[in-house]
């Protein structure tokens, strides 16, 4: 298959893809919710895979732990743990950056802004700050076509002015399996490109573009059409023993113009506003200011 025929942003995708799932170890936690690590270590299986060297953990969620007070802080605290590892050792000084990526306009894309506005962030003034765990701060970056400024660009920026110890950049993601749709947490070190997945800018957010740790945080909201186009036709004629030709297909696509739409559920708006809480809790649990589990709440229209 050609690179172009898939389109996605999961690294879980790609490995189920070459059929190399095995490669990822998996773990069981509460209310249903699975862990799934890989680490991109050489370049053959970044090659095969698409996906930057680094570590990949993903924790896919059924629909259920998402609804429930129990499931949505059990996420949120394996969230909290896997960034607190995943950023390493920092002081009480040391600060920590969150960038919101994406377009807050755009419901599918709007999940980096969500995340942004539910952060606990700490008061600019040392005098207001207490004895947080570190310092956070937070900023919607918008989308170049609105601000003139790419992402990346002010993103490196605060990083100059700030000297973050951290940056953690959310986004939305694009997956090929409709069924991680809104349910499916991925952290990555490898960081990210702002909007890569549906032909967005490239220059990627990671440690050698900003000097310091760089961990990507998304949830895929939507799916690229031409991968569902040519999966589900291919998938048709494996079942009918029907014969396919590849190349007509792709050609069809193309003339269609439906190859450079990507789709999302009907229910994306609480799905997005469900993950944004879940994600943020996680951030303020693991760098917020005396932020407990207990304060985590569902948003009101999920319960």
């Amino acid at each position: 298959m050609r690179k172009s025929d898939f389109v996605t942003d999961m690294a879980l995708d790609a490995l189920e893809r070459q059929s190399l799932d095995s490669l990822a170890d998996v773990k069981k936690l509460q209310c249903g919710i699975v862990r799934k690590m890989v680490k991109v270590r050489d370049e053959e299986l970044a090659r095969r895979t698409g996906k930057p060297k680094g570590i990949y953990l993903t924790y896919d969620c059924p629909p259920a732990a998402l609804s429930s007070e129990k499931g949505f802080r059990a996420l949120a605290g394996y969230i909290a743990s896997a960034l607190v590892e995943l950023a390493g050792v920092m002081g009480r000084r040391s600060l920590v950056l969150v960038a919101g990526l994406g377009n807050s306009d755009v419901t599918a894309d709007s999940l980096g802004g969500r995340v942004a506005e539910f952060l606990d962030v700490s008061p600019v003034a040392a005098s207001a700050r207490g004895r947080e765990k570190v310092r956070l701060c937070a900023v919607r970056t918008g989308v170049e076509g609105r601000t003139g400024v790419r992402s990346a660009d002010a993103v490196a920026g605060l990083c100059m002015k700030l000297k973050p110890s951290c940056v953690i950049a959310v986004d939305s993601l694009v997956t090929s399996v409709p069924g991680r749709i809104g349910t499916s947490f991925q952290l990555t070190t490898a960081g990210i490109a702002p909007g890569s997945g549906v032909g967005g800018e490239r220059t990627r957010l990671d440690r050698e573009s900003l000097g310091v740790p760089v961990i990507a945080v998304g949830v895929p909201t939507v799916l690229a059409m031409r991968t569902v186009l040519y999966d589900t036709v291919k998938g048709y004629a494996a079942r009918t023993a029907a014969a396919l030709n590849e190349f007509a297909l792709r050609e069809l696509i193309a003339e269609s113009k439906l190859g450079s739409l990507v789709v999302a559920p009907k229910e994306i708006g609480w799905q997005v506003e469900a993950a944004a809480a879940a994600v943020a809790g996680g951030i303020n649990i693991a760098f917020g200011e005396n932020y407990p589990k207990s304060r985590l709440t569902l948003p009101n229209f999920i319960h």
